[in-house]
């Protein structure tokens, strides 16, 4: 027998409804009274953290997202304020409230879908979240549950704590040498060294002196597809869709005008661009060359961004950058270096989810023995037995 079967062999469980073991309230405001730098936590059914100046809640609680999110279930001791679609849930009786969030965290999503038969779920009906069924162990039990479940969580967070500053000295160092690389002195001092018979190997020009930037061409959202042949970008690096037909041969860098303007990629296989696209082209110099020098001047970029209702770049800020290249040997040479460190922290990126889904499910694996309990409807007072799992 495992030690948590061991935990809860033979251990008695009382059934109550949600509305038994607590208070639910709710928040009193609209999602539009969020301030920038607020002294208190302001609870909205979004994932993002907002501020308030004034509170309404204090103490310990657990916040459930009435809608948008819906069953989001978080917890917080303090002094707080919340949105009017947000189940606020306080003074727990005889039960521990991270005990309960975990539950809840659970088995909260599925029962509410389930009371919608087949209709979308689109918020949270206070009746259906009060008659919400709660196994209680006794507290003892319910603190050693707690225990095991947050060193899975605690583990969780600082994996991730951890591999985000991983991303980010390896992103930093990048961009050191990317500039590096790419600078006119550096260009110049390698130059010298590879070719001491010819020192005006490096070249210095307008980028519309040395590459073609063309817009693209808008397509009708209702003419595009889920998946396809072919990308279609439009004002953001992820694609807007797919088209059966390209209008760009690959090898391109791509820089976006509108929307996330300033924004910069580099396309290997042919796609689709639209109109608020800038596509470069040169037959003189690399094209991956090229991208590079863009992410290079990104923050020079990103200042000539015009802040609209849509914020937009136009097509003359591109061209007018001035860009340093070496012949065509020493461009092969930059762009190497620079692909490794590109390939170094795109594996890393790819560790991020990758090991945090698995500490994820380590702990679903382990939330689903340690909270999984037979329920009797007819047991008076919703009496039940754990029932040990065969699974170590």
């Amino acid at each position: 027998m495992s030690r948590i079967d061991e935990l809860l062999k033979n251990e008695e469980v009382e059934w109550k409804k949600l509305g038994e073991v607590c208070e639910i309230k709710t928040g009193k405001l609209n999602a539009n009274a969020k301030v920038e730098n607020g002294r208190y936590l302001f609870f909205t059914t979004a994932k993002e953290i907002s501020y308030i100046d004034e509170y309404a809640f204090e103490g310990e609680s657990l916040l459930v997202a009435g809608n948008a999110n819906i069953g989001d279930v978080k917890y917080y001791f303090g002094k707080f304020n919340a949105y009017q679609r947000v189940y606020v849930l306080q003074n727990f009786n005889n039960i521990n409230a991270i005990f309960l969030m975990h539950f809840m965290k659970k088995n909260l999503k599925n029962y509410l879908q389930s009371k919608k038969k087949q209709a979308a779920m689109t918020y949270i009906i206070l009746k259906d979240l009060e008659e919400f069924q709660i196994p209680i162990p006794s507290l003892e039990t319910q603190e050693k549950i707690v225990k095991i479940l947050d060193k899975f969580t605690n583990h969780v967070t600082e994996l991730q704590a951890e591999l985000q500053a991983e991303l980010q000295a390896r992103n930093k160092q990048y961009e050191y040498y990317r500039d590096m690389l790419l600078s006119e002195e550096y260009l110049n001092y390698k130059s010298r060294i590879l070719f001491i018979e010819n020192n005006n190997s490096i070249k210095k020009c307008k980028l519309k002196d040395i590459a073609k930037i063309t817009r693209g061409k808008r397509l009708v959202r209702s003419n595009l597809e889920e998946s396809g042949k072919y990308p279609v970008f439009q004002n953001s690096l992820k694609p807007l869709g797919y088209y059966h037909d390209k209008n760009f041969s690959g090898d391109k860098a791509c820089v976006i005008s509108a929307g996330a303007a300033g924004e910069i990629f580099y396309r290997e296989g042919d796609f689709w661009a639209a109109d608020d696209v800038f596509v470069i082209d040169s037959d003189s110099i690399l094209n991956k060359y090229i991208y590079y020098f863009l992410l290079s001047k990104q923050s020079l970029i990103k200042t000539k961004v015009r802040k609209a209702s849509v914020p937009r770049l136009s097509r003359d800020e591109i061209e007018r950058l001035d860009i340093v290249f070496p012949n065509m040997e020493l461009q092969n040479k930059v762009v190497e270096v620079l692909d490794k460190f590109q390939d170094l922290i795109s594996d890393t990126q790819g560790l991020l989810p990758e090991e945090i889904e698995q500490r994820q499910k380590q702990y679903e694996y382990y939330r689903e023995k340690l909270l999984t309990f037979e329920y009797k409807s007819d047991s008076t007072p919703h009496a039940a037995r754990r029932t040990p799992q065969n699974n170590s």
